[in-house]
């Protein structure tokens, strides 16, 4: 497929050396408008896999769906249209981009629950380097409450225990089908307390808005900050794509599963997700 997403040789470099970058206005009217709908149609019509949480109180509701794309007709045309796999494929230097997870986050305005510092990677059913999040937003989103991720953090070579504690600050309203942040496989040494020490760590964060992505690899640390009151809803697509070498796994414990396991497809243990293409579906190549 011939590139069309405006990308430059700075970004892509930024990004294998930091792990992330934000990419501004990369996503078209077209584009932009499928998000908010796609994300609507997640909020208003759940799937089996989506989740709501909220404080002890009740408050800050937050709605999430693994595989929204599979319910959404607006979704599954956004990644159809290509942008979205093109940027993951590029920003990896990979011939191709194939699909290994999609995420709504819907975050109603009101009180907004932090996230506390976790790693995507022992919740997986894949590893290896050549894996990326390309993250859009259909609302402003203050950096002070947008995704905040450890600079570098993909290169320490550790998968982090993922029983990791919420303080408190979480109750579940219904638990469906998606895997939160209790489970996944190996069981690694624990997410260090960055919450407490900050300033020992090069934490990056970014305003960002509608039409921008921002990226990481699937194997950074991140988190997102919270607040007492925010006036505007902020709803995000979150989409995770592999290189062809990639590897396919089956940790011990829960993981969240992949279309392999959703579609029922035999896929061996260690194979490159690259030769399973029915499984980890090719969203954009070069």
């Amino acid at each position: 497929m011939t590139p069309r997403v405006p990308l430059t040789d700075q970004q892509i470099a930024q990004y294998h050396r930091d792990g992330a970058v934000l990419l501004k206005g990369v996503l078209n009217t077209v584009e932009r408008a499928l998000l908010e709908e796609g994300l609507e149609e997640s909020y208003h019509n759940p799937g089996r896999r989506s989740t709501r949480a909220s404080d002890p109180q009740g408050e800050g509701e937050t709605f999430m769906e693994s595989f929204p794309s599979l319910g959404s007709p607006s979704l599954r045309r956004l990644l159809e249209l290509g942008s979205i796999p093109e940027i993951a494929a590029r920003m990896l230097r990979a011939p191709s981009a194939q699909l290994i997870l999609d995420q709504v986050f819907y975050k109603r305005g009101g009180r907004v629950i932090p996230t506390p510092w976790h790693q995507d990677t022992p919740y997986l059913r894949v590893r290896g380097d050549d894996m990326i999040r390309v993250w859009v937003s259909a609302d402003f989103s203050p950096r002070e409450l947008t995704l905040q991720i450890i600079r570098g953090s993909h290169r320490w070579g550790i998968i982090f225990d993922p029983n990791i504690s919420d303080g408190g600050n979480v109750r579940k309203i219904n638990e469906g089908k998606m895997l939160t942040m209790h489970g996944g496989g190996e069981r690694g040494p624990r997410v260090p307390d960055i919450a407490s020490h900050p300033e020992r760590y090069d934490i990056l964060s970014w305003d960002v808005e509608p039409g921008d992505a921002l990226v990481f690899n699937g194997n950074m640390l991140h988190a997102a900050g919270g607040a007492s009151g925010h006036p505007a809803p902020r709803r995000a697509y979150t989409s995770m794509w592999g290189g062809p070498e990639l590897r396919y796994i089956a940790p011990p414990d829960n993981a969240i599963p992949t279309l392999a396991e959703i579609n029922r497809v035999e896929v061996p243990f260690d194979s490159r997700v690259g030769d399973y293409p029915t499984a980890f579906p090719v969203g954009w190549s070069a």
